[in-house]
């Protein structure tokens, strides 16, 4: 017996993307989506992609970094107003937070950065990037062959699979306890923030992993699926978000434009300031 499962992350709330990734996966026979984790913030989509999802029969959530910042913020972590990044993300972080209900945030908190899933016969370690921190570029697909070997230490997995480098990766471990035999370290790609343009716009990326009974992994497919551009240019206008021009430029031209420099070019920074102070404010109960 196979079963198909989409594996996917970094949605970054581009909901667009979202919804071609699950309509590329479902028109291929997956049935089940586990997600590793940043379906967050840049785009406007964030909560309406955490529904979605719910919707979707998905049957994994990891918490991804840009989660986990959430808490860290809430538990007082220090913001400097002077610095884009820091204004944006609480810009983002608000919007979101009053978009959510209670229940909703305090599942996210409780969110693991790494869980264990058994299949076919093997032992899966899903992670949103290494087993025990969801941040940092050890694991970047330049990463030393040392750092992937470490992956498995302490660990009985067959294989493992992570995210957060918003790159689509296969590599091994180097420790061979059979002859011939590695373990595979999978990276998923990112669904919202691949900065791989077409002719047609930007490029979704997930992992559609078949999985078999007797031979185990039959397949292991990184699935590249354009969407629709414009559609996810018209969501952010709509929903007036905040440092939208960045987001819109990163769309159109694929550069990375979540950089201090490219958010406080923003012209409506300073309006996105004092939205950031004021909610920072709010949660710190003043």
């Amino acid at each position: 017996m196979q079963q198909k499962i989409g594996v996917l992350a970094d949605v970054h709330g581009n909901l667009t993307a979202l919804e071609a990734v699950i309509a590329d996966a479902k028109a291929n026979g997956v049935t089940e989506f586990w997600s590793l984790g940043d379906i967050t913030t840049f785009g406007p989509g964030t909560v309406a992609s955490y529904h979605l999802l719910q919707q979707e029969n998905t049957t994994v959530f990891l918490q991804g970094n840009w989660e986990s910042t959430y808490f860290e913020i809430e538990a007082g972590e220090p913001i400097d107003f002077g610095n884009a990044k820091d204004v944006a993300f609480l810009a983002w972080m608000s919007r979101e937070y009053a978009a959510f209900n209670q229940s909703e945030i305090d599942q996210i908190r409780q969110l693991p950065i790494k869980r264990r899933v058994e299949r076919a016969g093997l032992k899966i370690d899903l992670m949103h990037n290494q087993p025990n921190k969801n941040y940092g570029s050890d694991l970047s697909p330049d990463a030393p062959q040392a750092n992937f070997d470490k992956v498995f230490q302490g660990s009985d997995a067959d294989m493992a699979i992570y995210a957060h480098v918003h790159a689509q990766i296969m590599r091994c471990d180097n420790i061979a306890y059979e002859p011939y035999r590695m373990h595979r370290i999978l990276n998923t790609g990112t669904v919202g923030q691949s900065y791989q343009l077409t002719q047609q716009g930007m490029i979704a990326q997930y992992l559609l992993l078949t999985l078999d009974d007797i031979v185990g992994v039959a397949s292991a497919d990184f699935r590249r699926v354009n969407y629709d551009t414009s559609l996810e240019i018209a969501r952010a206008q709509q929903a007036d978000w905040p440092f939208s021009e960045s987001y819109i430029r990163m769309l159109k031209t694929g550069q990375f434009t979540r950089d201090a420099d490219s958010l406080a070019a923003d012209k409506r920074f300073p309006e996105y300031q004092a939205q950031a102070q004021s909610f920072y404010q709010q949660l710190k109960g003043e």
